[in-house]
């Protein structure tokens, strides 16, 4: 199982759409708390790029002074 997979199955605080070949992760809201624990995940992506996925873009939230992603498209490795 990959670990796109595992993350499917494990759920989260965040919502996930999957495609052929690929798979895009965004907060489960846009409540500023999901934005703020919405970043573990992408640093999770982050450390796991190359295993299995490539992420192919990540969106920064306009709206924030932060820079929070607030979207993570990879594409999955076959």
């Amino acid at each position: 199982m990959s670990y796109i997979d595992e993350l499917v199955e494990s759920g989260g605080n965040f919502i996930v759409q999957r495609a052929e070949g690929s798979a895009s992760f965004s907060p489960a809201s846009e409540k500023d708390s999901d934005l703020e624990s919405f970043q573990a995940l992408v640093r999770k992506l982050r450390q796991r790029d190359g295993d299995g996925f490539r992420i192919f873009r990540e969106h920064v939230t306009s709206d924030r002074a932060e820079d929070l992603v607030d979207l993570v498209v990879v594409t999955i490795e076959t």
